[in-house]
């Protein structure tokens, strides 16, 4: 029986890092690619028969290649059209979302934001999410269930406030934006991998994460200036100083709409 699992995998949420730094670009691949095996170990331990890995961090080009799970399939590289989630398909039975983090704004997160600096907040029919929300959302198109999410306390948080029996992995507990107290690394790899599993086992206890239909999406900026050139297209309605609407028929378009602006229109501030 085929059992295949898609796995994403981002920066901020690994086990012992807390802040970005340009010196640290080598290390942070490694954290990736480690704890992106990790992931892949632990599905294969549950009963997966096939992975596919994909990369939602920067330049989506941090996996190392030689260093990764010969077992899984990656996907490395942008633009993509669905951004973190490219290659998730129908044919899945599960997602996982490693090292992933809070949503902007969010209370003692480590490197909290949404997608880019400038957007303040998102929201899809009033709902506000990051991009735990967003990614489970993508998913929940497909009918496929995020079963795992690992990052710091709060990006657990979030992601089961949003998705009933998700296993979540705690690599840290933020003490602000830029510190916490962290597990070393090889610690919270075990534990994804032990999460993993668990999480492959539940495969029929977690449901899709749906956004209803038709989707309204308002997305807040951090400056004025990015309402006011994203207001010249057709499909947007300006709301108020910092925030513009637009609506879609589906979640998948929604999301195309939104990430048609941030990397049209504001790619130099990612």
């Amino acid at each position: 029986m085929s059992l295949k699992i898609f796995v994403t995998v981002d920066l901020e949420g690994v086990g012992g890092y807390v802040r970005w730094d340009v010196a640290d670009r080598q290390r942070e691949r490694e954290l990736i690619t480690k704890e992106a095996n990790a992931a892949i170990a632990g599905a294969f331990d549950g009963g997966a028969t096939e992975v596919l890995v994909a990369e939602a961090h920067g330049n989506m080009r941090n996996i190392i290649p030689e260093l990764i799970d010969s077992r899984a399939v990656f996907l490395s590289g942008e633009p993509k059209l669905l951004n973190h989630m490219v290659g998730l398909d129908k044919t899945f039975n599960g997602a996982m979302l490693v090292g992933y983090h809070a949503k902007a704004g969010t209370l003692r997160a480590v490197m909290a934001h949404t997608y880019i600096g400038a957007i303040f907040s998102l929201k899809f029919n009033g709902l506000e999410v990051g991009e735990i929300g967003t990614d489970a959302a993508i998913a929940g198109h497909f009918d496929v269930p995020v079963i795992m999410v690992s990052g710091d306390a709060a990006a657990c948080r979030e992601a089961r406030e949003l998705i009933e029996n998700v296993v979540t992995v705690d690599t840290k507990e933020g003490v602000s934006r830029y510190a916490a107290k962290c597990l070393s690394p090889n610690k919270a790899q075990n534990l994804i991998r032990a999460g993993a599993k668990d999480a492959v086992e539940k495969i029929g206890e977690i449901k899709p994460f749906k956004i209803k239909l038709p989707v309204k999406a308002d997305l807040t900026f951090t400056d004025p200036s990015y309402a006011d050139i994203a207001e010249n297209l057709s499909f947007v309605k300006r709301a108020d100083g910092r925030t513009i609407s637009f609506e879609a028929k589906n979640f998948l378009e929604a999301f195309g709409l939104f990430n048609a602006i941030i990397y049209l229109g504001l790619y130099e501030d990612r």
